[in-house]
C-alpha cells in the first residue's frame, strides 16, 4: 500500500532501505486509488454512502433536527410530517435525529471492531507465516481454528453475556470473533511475500526479522486484507444492530439502529415507519461498503481494470 522496498538487480545493484513513499507520492496514488473506485459500478455511490455516514457521525449534534432522546407523548406514533420528517416513535421521539445519532454507534462499531480485528490478526498471522512451521506457527493456528470453529454469533453472545452489554465490551466481542480471518488471510500472503526477493534480501544484509516484518512483509500482504475490510464492516454493523435487538448490545436510551428495531417491530402494524427507517438505513449501509470493496478490488486487479 503506502510502502515499497526496491531493489534493483542492473550493473549499479542498489537496495533501498527506505521505505516511507515520499508524501506527494502518496497523495497522488490514494487520490488515483479514488478516482479508479469512483469509476467502477457502484464505487461512486460507496465512496459518497461512506464519507456521508462518517461526516454524520462526527457532526450529529448540528446535523439533528431534535435531540434524539427528547420525548413528545403528545405527538408520539406521528407518522411523517414537515416537523418530523421520518415521523416519531412510541415516546414522540424523533425518528429521524435518532437515525443520525445511531449513524455514530454504527461508525463506531463497525470501523473499531474492524480495525481491532484486523490489526490483532494480521500480527498474528505475520508472525506465524514467517516462522513457518515452527510450534509457534502451529500454535497460532490452533488459536484460529479454535474460535473459528464456534459460531460467530453465538461466541459474540457468550463474550457479551460475561462482560456485559455495552458499546466497548460489543466492540470487544466482534473483535474477538473475527480476527482470525484476517489471521489467515495474513498467514497466507506471509507465506508468498516472505519468499520474495525484497525479503531475502533484506534478510542477506542482517536486518533484524522485527525491521524485515513490519517494514517490508506488512506493507505487502495488506491489500487482500484492506479489500476485505470493507465487506466486514457491513457484516459488523448487522451484528451490532442484531445484538442491540436482543438487548446485548448499547443500553438505552441510546440511539442504535438496533435498539430502533427491537422497538419498532412491536408496532409494525400500526406504525411500520418505526421500523421501515432503521431498516432502510441498515441495507444501504451494506450494499454502499459492498460496493466499495468490490471497487477497490477491481482497481487493484489488473485483469478488471483492462475490462
Amino acid at each position: 500500500m503506502g510502502t515499497h522496498l526496491s531493489v534493483e538487480t542492473n550493473n549499479n545493484s542498489v537496495y533501498s532501505e527506505e521505505t516511507m513513499v515520499p508524501g506527494p507520492l502518496l497523495f497522488n496514488r490514494i487520490k488515483d486509488m479514488i478516482k479508479g473506485i469512483a469509476g467502477t459500478r457502484g464505487g461512486l455511490f460507496g465512496i459518497v454512502f461512506i464519507a456521508g455516514m462518517i461526516l454524520t457521525a462526527i457532526f450529529a449534534p448540528f446535523i439533528s433536527p431534535f435531540d434524539p432522546n427528547e420525548q413528545d407523548i403528545i405527538n408520539r406514533f406521528s407518522g411523517p410530517t414537515m416537523d418530523h420528517f421520518m415521523g416519531t416513535d412510541y415516546l414522540g421521539r424523533d425518528i429521524l435525529s435518532r437515525i443520525i445519532y445511531g449513524c455514530r454507534i454504527a461508525t463506531l462499531v463497525s470501523f473499531g471492531s474492524v480495525t481491532l480485528s484486523a490489526f490483532v490478526g494480521v500480527i498474528m498471522g505475520v508472525l506465524a507465516g514467517y516462522r513457518e512451521g515452527s510450534k509457534f506457527d502451529y500454535f497460532i493456528i490452533l488459536v484460529f481454528d479454535v474460535v473459528i470453529s464456534f459460531p460467530q454469533v453465538i461466541l459474540a453472545l457468550a463474550i457479551i453475556a460475561v462482560l456485559g452489554p455495552s458499546l466497548f465490551n460489543l466492540i470487544v466481542a466482534l473483535a474477538v470473533t473475527s480476527f482470525p480471518f484476517y489471521g489467515r488471510i495474513a498467514r497466507a500472503q506471509t507465506l508468498s511475500v516472505k519468499e520474495s526477493d525484497f525479503v531475502k534480501a533484506a534478510e542477506a544484509l542482517g536486518l533484524k526479522k522485527r525491521r524485515i516484518i513490519f517494514k517490508h512483509i506488512i506493507p505487502n500482504i495488506m491489500t487482500p486484507v484492506i479489500v476485505c475490510l470493507g465487506m466486514d464492516m457491513a457484516t459488523m454493523i448487522i451484528y451490532e444492530a442484531g445484538l442491540s435487538f436482543l438487548g446485548l448490545g448499547v443500553k438505552p436510551p441510546t440511539a442504535s439502529w438496533g435498539i430502533m428495531l427491537q422497538n419498532g417491530y412491536k408496532y409494525i402494524m400500526t406504525s411500520p415507519w418505526m421500523i421501515f427507517w432503521p431498516a432502510f438505513a441498515i441495507a444501504a449501509t451494506m450494499v454502499a461498503f459492498a460496493l466499495f470493496s468490490d471497487g477497490f478490488r477491481r482497481t487493484l486487479d489488473p485483469k478488471e481494470r483492462e475490462k
